[in-house]
Protein backbone atom coordinates (compact mmCIF):
# COMPACT_ATOMS: atom_id res chain seq x y z
CA UNK A 1 0.00 0.00 0.00
CA UNK A 2 2.67 2.66 0.81
CA UNK A 3 4.96 1.68 -2.39
CA UNK A 4 1.78 2.13 -4.35
CA UNK A 5 0.64 5.23 -2.77
CA UNK A 6 3.94 7.06 -2.89
CA UNK A 7 4.81 5.75 -7.12
CA UNK A 8 1.00 6.43 -8.13
CA UNK A 9 1.13 9.95 -6.63
CA UNK A 10 4.54 10.90 -7.10
CA UNK A 11 4.86 11.83 -3.28
CA UNK A 12 8.02 13.26 -2.55
CA UNK A 13 8.24 11.33 0.69
CA UNK A 14 11.25 9.38 2.14
CA UNK A 15 9.65 6.41 4.22
CA UNK A 16 12.81 5.36 5.88
CA UNK A 17 13.15 9.13 7.35
CA UNK A 18 9.21 9.31 7.91
CA UNK A 19 9.41 6.23 9.71
CA UNK A 20 11.55 7.39 12.69
CA UNK A 21 10.01 10.91 13.05
CA UNK A 22 8.77 11.56 17.12
CA UNK A 23 5.43 12.99 15.07
CA UNK A 24 2.63 11.29 14.08
CA UNK A 25 1.47 11.59 10.78
CA UNK A 26 -1.13 10.30 8.52
CA UNK A 27 -2.12 11.08 4.90
CA UNK A 28 -6.30 11.11 4.19
CA UNK A 29 -7.70 11.07 1.36
CA UNK A 30 -10.71 13.23 -0.39
CA UNK A 31 -13.38 11.61 1.49
CA UNK A 32 -11.10 12.34 5.18
CA UNK A 33 -10.02 8.42 5.03
CA UNK A 34 -6.97 7.09 6.60
CA UNK A 35 -5.02 5.70 4.06
CA UNK A 36 -1.50 5.44 5.38
CA UNK A 37 0.41 6.43 8.64
CA UNK A 38 3.72 7.29 9.41
CA UNK A 39 6.08 8.24 11.95
CA UNK A 40 4.91 7.91 15.77
CA UNK A 41 1.53 7.51 15.05
CA UNK A 42 1.08 3.90 16.26
CA UNK A 43 2.94 4.88 19.74
CA UNK A 44 1.16 7.97 19.93
CA UNK A 45 -2.24 6.07 19.48
CA UNK A 46 -1.25 2.36 21.03
CA UNK A 47 -2.83 1.07 17.78
CA UNK A 48 -1.39 -0.90 14.82
CA UNK A 49 -1.74 0.34 11.41
CA UNK A 50 -4.13 -1.85 10.44
CA UNK A 51 -6.57 0.15 12.71
CA UNK A 52 -5.85 3.29 11.19
CA UNK A 53 -6.39 2.63 6.87
CA UNK A 54 -9.33 2.87 6.15
CA UNK A 55 -10.91 4.35 8.89
CA UNK A 56 -12.43 7.62 8.87
CA UNK A 57 -10.19 10.40 10.55
CA UNK A 58 -12.35 12.07 12.53
CA UNK A 59 -13.10 8.72 14.18
CA UNK A 60 -10.09 9.03 15.97
CA UNK A 61 -11.41 10.10 19.37
CA UNK A 62 -8.02 11.88 19.90
CA UNK A 63 -9.30 14.34 17.36
CA UNK A 64 -13.17 14.50 17.28
CA UNK A 65 -14.78 15.67 14.53
CA UNK A 66 -12.80 18.99 14.05
CA UNK A 67 -10.21 17.50 12.44
CA UNK A 68 -12.50 16.32 8.94
CA UNK A 69 -13.68 19.68 8.88
CA UNK A 70 -10.28 20.94 9.07
CA UNK A 71 -8.91 18.70 6.25
CA UNK A 72 -12.01 20.00 4.26
CA UNK A 73 -10.71 23.76 4.63
CA UNK A 74 -6.97 22.94 3.69
CA UNK A 75 -8.25 20.81 0.51
CA UNK A 76 -10.45 23.58 -0.80
CA UNK A 77 -8.30 26.27 -0.28
CA UNK A 78 -4.98 24.64 -1.21
CA UNK A 79 -3.18 25.51 1.77
CA UNK A 80 -2.35 24.25 4.95
CA UNK A 81 -3.27 24.99 9.29
CA UNK A 82 -1.62 25.30 12.34
CA UNK A 83 -2.57 24.69 16.09
CA UNK A 84 -0.66 24.35 18.91
CA UNK A 85 -1.39 23.32 22.59
CA UNK A 86 -4.44 21.88 21.95
CA UNK A 87 -6.05 19.31 24.38
CA UNK A 88 -7.01 15.90 23.49
CA UNK A 89 -10.85 14.59 23.14
CA UNK A 90 -9.42 11.57 25.45
CA UNK A 91 -6.23 11.62 26.97
CA UNK A 92 -3.35 9.73 25.11
CA UNK A 93 -1.52 8.17 27.66
CA UNK A 94 -0.07 10.98 29.50
CA UNK A 95 -0.38 13.01 26.41
CA UNK A 96 -3.39 15.52 26.89
CA UNK A 97 -1.77 18.50 24.44
CA UNK A 98 -1.03 18.37 20.80
CA UNK A 99 0.44 20.30 17.88
CA UNK A 100 -1.30 19.86 14.96
CA UNK A 101 -0.70 20.57 11.47
CA UNK A 102 -2.52 19.87 8.34
CA UNK A 103 -1.30 20.88 4.36
CA UNK A 104 -2.66 19.58 1.20
CA UNK A 105 -0.24 17.05 -0.77
CA UNK A 106 1.18 18.12 -3.92
CA UNK A 107 0.72 15.14 -6.18
CA UNK A 108 3.15 17.19 -9.21
CA UNK A 109 3.91 19.96 -11.00
CA UNK A 110 2.00 18.41 -13.96
CA UNK A 111 -1.32 17.80 -12.25
CA UNK A 112 -4.41 20.09 -11.43
CA UNK A 113 -4.04 22.10 -8.32
CA UNK A 114 -8.08 20.82 -7.70
CA UNK A 115 -6.71 17.34 -7.65
CA UNK A 116 -4.88 17.36 -4.91
CA UNK A 117 -6.83 16.08 -2.54
CA UNK A 118 -4.61 14.35 -0.01
CA UNK A 119 -4.05 15.85 3.26
CA UNK A 120 -1.41 15.25 4.98
CA UNK A 121 -1.61 15.72 8.89
CA UNK A 122 0.79 15.90 11.68
CA UNK A 123 0.33 15.28 14.97
CA UNK A 124 3.31 16.28 17.35
CA UNK A 125 2.30 15.29 21.67
CA UNK A 126 2.88 17.45 24.13
CA UNK A 127 3.16 16.30 27.74
CA UNK A 128 0.82 18.30 30.25
CA UNK A 129 4.57 18.36 32.56
CA UNK A 130 6.39 20.40 30.16
CA UNK A 131 3.13 23.05 29.80
CA UNK A 132 2.93 23.11 33.55
CA UNK A 133 6.48 24.13 34.00
CA UNK A 134 6.45 26.94 31.93
CA UNK A 135 3.22 27.72 34.07
CA UNK A 136 5.52 27.42 36.89
CA UNK A 137 8.34 29.59 35.44
CA UNK A 138 5.93 32.25 34.33
CA UNK A 139 4.22 32.48 37.97
CA UNK A 140 7.75 32.81 39.59
CA UNK A 141 8.12 35.59 37.75
CA UNK A 142 5.44 37.67 38.65
CA UNK A 143 6.37 37.24 41.88
CA UNK A 144 9.25 39.79 41.55
CA UNK A 145 6.42 42.20 41.36
CA UNK A 146 5.85 42.18 45.18
CA UNK A 147 7.71 45.24 45.81
CA UNK A 148 6.75 47.24 42.82
CA UNK A 149 3.50 46.53 43.64
CA UNK A 150 3.30 48.38 47.17
CA UNK A 151 4.77 51.20 45.69
CA UNK A 152 1.73 51.34 43.04
CA UNK A 153 -1.00 50.95 45.89
CA UNK A 154 0.40 53.47 47.65
CA UNK A 155 0.33 56.19 44.95
CA UNK A 156 -2.92 54.54 43.49
CA UNK A 157 -5.47 54.79 46.66
CA UNK A 158 -5.65 59.20 46.73
CA UNK A 159 -6.83 59.59 43.34
CA UNK A 160 -9.39 56.46 43.93
CA UNK A 161 -10.65 58.26 46.87
CA UNK A 162 -11.78 61.18 44.76
CA UNK A 163 -13.19 59.31 42.16
CA UNK A 164 -15.28 57.86 43.87
CA UNK A 165 -16.45 60.67 45.66
CA UNK A 166 -17.20 62.47 42.68
CA UNK A 167 -19.53 59.93 41.16
CA UNK A 168 -21.03 59.01 44.25
CA UNK A 169 -22.16 63.55 43.79
CA UNK A 170 -23.27 62.87 40.75
CA UNK A 171 -25.41 59.62 41.72
CA UNK A 172 -27.28 61.50 44.11
CA UNK A 173 -28.50 64.72 42.02
CA UNK A 174 -28.62 62.58 38.32
CA UNK A 175 -32.54 60.91 37.71
CA UNK A 176 -32.80 57.41 38.19
CA UNK A 177 -32.40 56.62 34.07
CA UNK A 178 -28.91 58.39 34.80
CA UNK A 179 -27.97 56.95 37.83
CA UNK A 180 -26.47 53.76 36.16
CA UNK A 181 -23.42 54.58 35.15
CA UNK A 182 -21.96 57.26 38.10
CA UNK A 183 -23.31 53.77 40.35
CA UNK A 184 -21.34 51.54 37.83
CA UNK A 185 -18.56 53.89 38.52
CA UNK A 186 -18.47 53.43 42.47
CA UNK A 187 -18.57 49.66 42.17
CA UNK A 188 -15.59 49.73 39.51
CA UNK A 189 -13.50 51.85 42.22
CA UNK A 190 -14.26 49.85 44.65
CA UNK A 191 -13.39 46.65 43.05
CA UNK A 192 -9.86 48.49 42.15
CA UNK A 193 -9.69 48.99 46.27
CA UNK A 194 -10.04 46.16 46.61
CA UNK A 195 -7.13 45.10 44.19
CA UNK A 196 -4.82 47.91 45.73
CA UNK A 197 -5.45 45.83 48.58
CA UNK A 198 -4.11 42.69 46.99
CA UNK A 199 -1.13 44.48 45.01
CA UNK A 200 0.50 45.93 48.94
CA UNK A 201 0.35 42.20 50.13
CA UNK A 202 1.31 40.81 46.20
CA UNK A 203 3.54 38.31 47.33
CA UNK A 204 1.19 36.34 49.31
CA UNK A 205 -1.26 33.67 48.29
CA UNK A 206 -5.03 34.37 48.16
CA UNK A 207 -6.05 30.75 47.54
CA UNK A 208 -8.10 31.17 50.54
CA UNK A 209 -10.55 33.70 49.13
CA UNK A 210 -11.55 31.38 46.37
CA UNK A 211 -15.61 31.12 46.10
CA UNK A 212 -18.06 29.65 44.05
CA UNK A 213 -18.46 32.01 40.62
CA UNK A 214 -20.93 31.81 37.53
CA UNK A 215 -18.62 32.89 34.84
CA UNK A 216 -21.23 34.38 32.96
CA UNK A 217 -22.13 36.85 35.37
CA UNK A 218 -18.44 37.90 35.40
CA UNK A 219 -18.43 38.01 31.91
CA UNK A 220 -21.34 40.13 31.62
CA UNK A 221 -19.85 42.66 34.15
CA UNK A 222 -16.95 43.17 31.80
CA UNK A 223 -18.63 42.92 28.53
CA UNK A 224 -20.28 46.00 30.30
CA UNK A 225 -17.64 47.76 31.48
CA UNK A 226 -15.71 47.32 28.46
CA UNK A 227 -18.60 48.70 25.90
CA UNK A 228 -18.60 51.61 28.28
CA UNK A 229 -15.58 52.93 27.97
CA UNK A 230 -11.98 51.37 25.88
CA UNK A 231 -14.31 48.96 23.63
CA UNK A 232 -17.13 51.60 22.78
CA UNK A 233 -15.65 51.02 19.11
CA UNK A 234 -15.07 47.72 18.93
CA UNK A 235 -16.83 44.75 17.21
CA UNK A 236 -17.53 42.08 20.20
CA UNK A 237 -19.49 39.19 19.68
CA UNK A 238 -20.21 36.46 22.45
CA UNK A 239 -20.74 32.94 21.98
CA UNK A 240 -21.80 31.38 25.62
CA UNK A 241 -22.39 28.03 26.62
CA UNK A 242 -25.13 28.54 28.93
CA UNK A 243 -24.99 24.90 30.43
CA UNK A 244 -21.55 25.55 32.09
CA UNK A 245 -21.30 24.80 35.15
CA UNK A 246 -19.77 26.76 38.56
CA UNK A 247 -16.23 27.06 38.81
CA UNK A 248 -13.43 27.97 41.79
CA UNK A 249 -12.77 31.29 41.53
CA UNK A 250 -12.43 35.08 42.75
CA UNK A 251 -15.06 37.44 41.15
CA UNK A 252 -12.90 40.32 41.54
CA UNK A 253 -9.78 38.63 40.56
CA UNK A 254 -11.90 37.54 37.21
CA UNK A 255 -13.23 40.60 36.26
CA UNK A 256 -9.47 42.20 36.14
CA UNK A 257 -8.11 39.11 34.36
CA UNK A 258 -10.79 39.41 31.78
CA UNK A 259 -10.61 43.01 31.18
CA UNK A 260 -7.06 43.24 31.23
CA UNK A 261 -7.13 40.73 28.43
CA UNK A 262 -10.07 42.85 26.56
CA UNK A 263 -8.25 45.46 26.91
CA UNK A 264 -4.82 44.13 25.70
CA UNK A 265 -6.63 43.12 22.40
CA UNK A 266 -8.35 46.50 21.92
CA UNK A 267 -4.88 48.02 22.14
CA UNK A 268 -3.25 45.80 20.02
CA UNK A 269 -5.85 45.52 17.06
CA UNK A 270 -7.07 49.02 17.47
CA UNK A 271 -10.76 50.84 18.84
CA UNK A 272 -12.79 48.90 15.50
CA UNK A 273 -10.85 45.28 16.38
CA UNK A 274 -13.48 42.52 16.04
CA UNK A 275 -13.18 40.26 18.84
CA UNK A 276 -14.73 36.87 19.97
CA UNK A 277 -15.60 35.82 23.26
CA UNK A 278 -15.90 32.36 23.72
CA UNK A 279 -17.21 30.04 26.81
CA UNK A 280 -17.00 26.19 26.46
CA UNK A 281 -16.23 22.85 28.40
CA UNK A 282 -12.91 20.99 27.38
CA UNK A 283 -11.64 17.74 28.45
CA UNK A 284 -8.53 16.61 29.29
CA UNK A 285 -6.89 19.86 30.62
CA UNK A 286 -4.94 19.98 33.64
CA UNK A 287 -2.82 22.16 35.62
CA UNK A 288 -0.96 22.01 39.28
CA UNK A 289 -2.32 23.12 42.25
CA UNK A 290 -0.80 24.57 45.44
CA UNK A 291 -0.59 21.11 47.07
CA UNK A 292 1.52 20.08 44.48
CA UNK A 293 -0.63 17.87 42.64
CA UNK A 294 -2.87 18.67 39.79
CA UNK A 295 -6.04 20.14 39.48
CA UNK A 296 -8.50 19.44 35.56
CA UNK A 297 -9.34 23.15 34.60
CA UNK A 298 -11.92 22.45 32.09
CA UNK A 299 -13.82 25.87 32.08
CA UNK A 300 -12.38 28.07 29.57
CA UNK A 301 -12.68 31.45 28.54
CA UNK A 302 -11.00 32.40 25.35
CA UNK A 303 -10.75 35.96 23.67
CA UNK A 304 -9.92 35.93 20.32
CA UNK A 305 -9.32 39.18 17.78
CA UNK A 306 -8.23 40.28 14.36
CA UNK A 307 -5.54 42.26 15.38
CA UNK A 308 -1.56 41.80 13.94
CA UNK A 309 -1.10 38.54 16.53
CA UNK A 310 2.09 37.80 18.78
CA UNK A 311 5.56 38.82 17.53
CA UNK A 312 7.66 35.75 17.41
CA UNK A 313 10.36 37.12 19.37
CA UNK A 314 7.87 37.34 22.38
CA UNK A 315 6.12 33.84 22.19
CA UNK A 316 7.12 31.75 25.17
CA UNK A 317 7.40 35.36 27.59
CA UNK A 318 4.21 36.93 27.09
CA UNK A 319 3.32 36.36 30.48
CA UNK A 320 7.03 37.25 32.12
CA UNK A 321 6.69 40.96 33.84
CA UNK A 322 8.40 44.07 32.19
CA UNK A 323 7.69 41.88 28.90
CA UNK A 324 5.43 44.06 26.28
CA UNK A 325 4.95 44.29 22.36
CA UNK A 326 3.53 48.03 22.83
CA UNK A 327 5.98 50.88 22.68
CA UNK A 328 4.82 52.48 25.75
CA UNK A 329 3.62 49.59 27.64
CA UNK A 330 5.08 48.25 31.04
CA UNK A 331 4.60 44.75 30.83
CA UNK A 332 2.83 44.30 34.02
CA UNK A 333 -0.99 43.70 32.56
CA UNK A 334 -0.16 40.38 31.50
CA UNK A 335 1.64 39.64 34.26
CA UNK A 336 -0.36 40.14 36.45
CA UNK A 337 -3.07 37.93 34.86
CA UNK A 338 -1.00 35.07 35.20
CA UNK A 339 -0.41 35.64 38.81
CA UNK A 340 -4.41 36.24 39.58
CA UNK A 341 -4.72 32.82 37.26
CA UNK A 342 -2.81 30.89 39.31
CA UNK A 343 -3.47 32.20 42.73
CA UNK A 344 -7.40 30.69 41.28
CA UNK A 345 -5.63 26.95 40.49
CA UNK A 346 -6.34 28.58 37.21
CA UNK A 347 -4.11 29.12 33.75
CA UNK A 348 -3.60 31.48 30.82
CA UNK A 349 -2.19 30.43 27.74
CA UNK A 350 -2.10 32.77 24.34
CA UNK A 351 -1.44 31.85 20.82
CA UNK A 352 -1.69 33.73 17.50
CA UNK A 353 -4.69 32.87 15.62
CA UNK A 354 -5.03 30.53 12.17
CA UNK A 355 -5.21 33.37 10.30
CA UNK A 356 -4.56 36.05 12.07
CA UNK A 357 -5.11 37.61 15.34
CA UNK A 358 -4.40 36.48 18.77
CA UNK A 359 -6.25 33.65 21.48
CA UNK A 360 -6.11 34.09 24.77
CA UNK A 361 -7.26 30.99 26.97
CA UNK A 362 -8.65 31.60 30.54
CA UNK A 363 -9.09 28.06 31.90
CA UNK A 364 -10.68 27.75 35.17
CA UNK A 365 -11.54 24.99 37.95
CA UNK A 366 -14.73 23.40 38.59
CA UNK A 367 -16.25 24.47 42.16
CA UNK A 368 -16.64 21.68 44.31
CA UNK A 369 -18.74 21.48 47.92
CA UNK A 370 -15.95 21.17 50.69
Amino acid sequence: MVKALLEENNLNIDREVLAHLSQALLVVDANNIIVEIYGFTEQLFARSRDYFIGKPVDKLSAFGNIVGSICDRVRADQSSYSAYNIPTEEPLGEIELIDFHAIVLLIGDDVPVSNNQHVLLTVQPRKISSFVDNRNDIVAASRSLGGLASMLAHEIKNPLSGIRGAAQLISRKASSTDKQLPDMIVKEVDRVSKLVQQLESFSEITANKREEVNIHEVLDHVLRVAISGFASKAKIKSVFDPSLPTVSGNFDLLVQVLLNLLKNAVEAGGETVEIIVRTQFKHGIWVADHKGGRKRVPVEVTIEDNGPGLPADLEGHLFEPFVSSKEAGTGLGLALVARYMSEMNGNVLCENGPKSGAIFHVQMPLYEKE
